[in-house]
């Protein structure tokens, strides 16, 4: 029986995943058009809000706003510990992002009987140019402030997140977007330190031990694999959001967003309720015993919009590549 002992090294390469959906450049038509790429946004923040407009019963609602990211989940855990019970509307204003993190928060949300909303914030005192500015949030994190709809959006990997909402609102005013998932391909190459043994002729390996990693670049693929597929599905039968809606993300590439009309996001059950002129994002839905001045939107169906957000208003400024 010969016996002896060989070290070696080899390499692999290991092809980690990440889903996500990167917001286009903005123009005013249903597909929108690429542009020359800019920073990305900031990543998402919440602020809980009260109204500034009021004295007494008020209207208070978490501020979301922003990109989301593989942390925005652990942010909005934070906030709902914050809220120590208390269902607040949390009302949307993102270009998207991570589509895991977005199922997380639909998920967390739902669990947590919220509502949601396409909305901006304004805080009170803060220019337009900087709308939730740090000098008037207060140290707890709170802050007054007014919301509003037009121009306001939620796109890409926003709607997801926003599905998760018990109820869902948005104005025609508002934007809502979606298109083709990404996935991103992380090469890493992996190197090993291999100890074998031969014996009676035989190669077998003894022990393993990793001595180095370091990246290759990344690939990136819009085809919606079978995994990616049975995850989305899954999530949409969950938060009763029709089927149909894949087949309008996969009409859109990465480069360009299919704008739904509150009317089509309402027919698709990606919303549940359309705001009417005189309701703001953030009030909560109205209840069978509310009196009848309280703070809330309507219960009922809504009447159909009158024409797409591209076609009422100008299209809202590029958040950001």
């Amino acid at each position: 029986m010969r016996c002896a002992t060989i070290l070696a090294v080899k390499y692999f390469v290991i092809l980690s995943l990440i889903f996500c959906l990167q917001l286009p450049p903005v123009s005013g038509s249903d597909a929108w058009a690429a542009k020359p790429k800019r920073n990305q946004p900031p990543s998402m923040s919440f602020i809980l809000v009260r109204s500034a407009d009021c004295l007494a019963d008020c209207a208070e609602w978490v501020s979301a706003e922003g990109r989301i990211t593989r942390d925005t989940p652990l942010r909005l855990k934070k906030i709902l510990k914050q809220l120590n019970g208390r269902k607040l509307p949390v009302v949307f204003r993102s270009e998207g992002g991570e589509v895991d993190a977005a199922y997380a928060m639909g998920r967390m949300i739902r669990k947590n009987g919220l509502e949601t909303a396409v909305g901006g914030t304004r805080l009170k005192d803060c220019p337009i140019a900087d709308m939730r500015c740090k000098a008037a949030i207060a140290k707890d994190g709170t802050a007054a402030g007014l919301t509003y709809s037009g121009g306001a959006y939620c796109l890409s990997a926003c709607p997801i997140a926003l599905a998760g909402g018990t109820s869902r609102v948005a104005s025609q005013w508002a934007y809502i977007g979606v298109h083709q998932i990404t996935t991103i391909y992380d090469k890493i190459r992996v190197s090993y330190r291999i100890e074998y043994r031969m014996l009676n002729g035989r190669k077998h390996e003894v022990s393993r031990t990793e001595i180095g990693r370091r990246s290759e670049g990344e690939t990136k693929s819009t085809k919606l694999g079978k995994k990616a597929a049975a995850a989305l599905s899954t999530y949409l039968k969950e938060m009763g959001v029709s089927q149909d809606i894949i087949a309008l993300m996969m009409s859109a590439t990465p480069q360009t967003l299919r704008l739904l009309p509150t009317s089509e996001a309402l027919k698709l059950g990606l919303i549940t309720d359309m705001l009417a002129s005189n309701e703001s994002p953030g009030i909560r839905l109205c209840q069978a015993d509310d009196p009848a001045g309280a703070r809330c939107h309507r219960h009922g169906e809504p009447q159909p919009a009158t024409g797409t957000p591209a076609e009422s208003q100008p299209a809202p400024a590029a958040p950001g590549g």
